[in-house]
């Protein structure tokens, strides 16, 4: 048991810090895209800022929730080898039927938003059913070749990039210039994890009504996030102006920095379903705090930069971007504990048929419950406190008021998922390899909140981002090395890999 211990524990990390150097690689392409677009679209006017978040968020809070409905059950069976191309089909149908519903609702979203462009609207179908597919793709590259979901993000990333600076730019295409930039991305993602994948890909039209059925279980999960998503349109209704959207998701564009850290933990699903050790969670929370770490020394460092850079009003958003932060660790923290959950539960294996008394079900059921509560209270907060007769003044409190509930959704999720999950593997909580790199994350990253900062112009406040990222990543490097035992272990590690590669 121990041989088997120590050979799947090093392949978590070699597949984590693979995927995690790739995507942090190509990060700056992800935020240069952001930027661009942002820049792009709010010189038109915030309202078409504003307008094209309320059309993302609508297609990927509410029209592609089938999508993610079967990722899970899809990595999971991937991961077993078994056939996953019926599934496939059966999403890519799931997304037809969505994007019919989309079509027949769009009078309703541009009446609600005030914003009578029906041709913005409607090249969102665009993205609805690639999205659907990349979704269920990447799925069976999760389960089966997680490095392959680095490499196709990369392509995503290039690609979208390319294209959109060209239909930005060039041609001028408002809000469909970027819809279309990120559905030639999605294409690219497609392609790579469809024909680089090692996943089974027969159609078995019989497991995937069996991973239909089990998919059931997760759709209280996806619930909650349409239930999150609604804040967008209960503002939107409260002040009829999508502008306190714009300076929530500027927040949310660079809050979803610290996402790119659950890169580390790509490969949790393959290693559980190789051996269900507690050993392995362990090392994924090691792993994911470390990494995690990079990220809020870099919003702490950066982050009201990166909003100045986006718009210089956005800079106002800062403590939503801080709220918002928070909550993406939580939830990547969650991440691990959510998947060790339902690759043990065995409910969701093709021979059960209890599937809706596992612990699965029971976590998001409770997830669910917490989401309505806090998003109720807030809404009503909103409502109550929204100022249509100042608007631009009152934004980004309304910004703030969204982010506060998609923390406290944040903090219910994982205080249940690391209940179940502590008591299915009975692992050793590594408190201080997880807290330490948290503690000096914060400890790098504080000198530069008390420094004078003079904003400038793009040019010049990328120049000093630049700088201060790289002085204080030296800072955290150096601490961790110093004081994080699992930080040392790691330099050992890669010293050693790359000594026996020379050979």
């Amino acid at each position: 048991m121990e041989s088997k211990k120590a050979q799947n524990t090093p392949g978590l990390t070699r597949i984590g810090i693979f995927n995690l150097l790739i995507k942090t690689a190509v990060m700056p392409f992800s935020f240069l895209f952001s930027l661009l677009a942002v820049r792009y679209l709010s010189s038109i006017s915030i309202e078409t800022f504003g307008a094209w978040q309320y059309i993302f968020v609508l297609i990927t809070g509410y029209f592609t929730i089938p999508a993610d409905l079967f990722s899970a059950i899809t990595s999971r069976y991937s991961s077993e080898n078994k056939p996953v191309g019926g599934i496939i089909i059966l999403n890519g149908l799931a997304g037809a039927l969505s994007s019919i519903v989309y079509v027949f609702l769009i009078p309703y979203f541009i009446s609600a938003s005030h914003y009578y462009e029906p041709l913005y609207f409607l090249a969102g179908l665009f993205l609805i059913v690639l999205i659907y597919l990349s979704k269920i793709t990447g799925s069976t590259s999760l389960g089966k070749s997680p490095r392959v979901i680095a490499i196709s993000a990369m392509a995503f990333q290039l690609i979208r990039l390319s294209s959109g600076i060209i239909l930005m730019f060039l041609l001028h295409l408002s809000i469909i210039a970027v819809i279309f930039a990120y559905s030639l991305g999605y294409l690219a993602q497609i392609i790579i994890n469809m024909f680089l994948s090692k996943a089974n890909l027969k159609v078995d039209f019989k497991l995937a009504i069996i991973a239909a059925r089990k998919s059931l279980v997760f759709i209280m999960n996806y619930v909650q996030l349409i239930i999150e998503a609604t804040l967008v349109w209960v503002v939107v209704e409260a002040v009829h102006s999508t502008e306190p959207v714009s300076y929530f998701e500027s927040a949310l564009i660079i809050a979803n920095i610290i996402i790119w850290s659950q890169a580390s933990v790509d490969g949790l699903i393959l290693k559980l379903h190789e051996n269900k050790d507690a050993k392995i969670v362990e090392t994924a929370l090691k792993l994911f705090a470390i990494s995690s770490g990079i990220f809020i020394m870099l919003i702490i460092v950066d982050g009201d930069k990166l909003l100045y850079v986006l718009r210089p009003e956005y800079i106002d958003s800062i403590f939503a971007l801080y709220v918002l932060s928070v909550s993406n660790f939580l939830r990547g923290l969650y991440s691990i504990f959510y998947k060790a959950i339902y690759m043990k539960d065995e409910s969701l294996s093709p021979e059960s048929v209890n599937e809706f008394k596992g612990n699965t079900a029971s976590l998001t059921v409770k997830n669910v419950i917490i989401s309505a509560i806090s998003v109720s209270i807030v809404s009503a907060l909103i409502f109550l406190l929204g100022d249509k007769g100042n608007v631009e003044e009152n934004s980004p409190f309304l910004a703030l008021l969204m982010s506060s509930a998609v923390l406290t959704n944040s903090i219910g999720m994982l205080f249940y998922s690391f209940k179940i999950s502590k008591r299915l593997y009975n692992f050793s909580m590594p408190t201080k390899e997880f807290l330490l790199p948290i503690l000096i994350s914060i400890i790098s990253g504080f000198p530069f909140i008390l420094a004078k900062t003079e904003y400038g112009k793009t040019l010049y406040e990328l120049r000093i981002m630049t700088e201060e990222s790289i002085l204080g990543l030296t800072i955290y490097v150096i601490l961790n090395l110093v004081l994080n035992p699992y930080a040392k272990q790691l330099l050992k590690s890669g010293i050693s890999f790359l000594k026996n590669f020379k050979r």
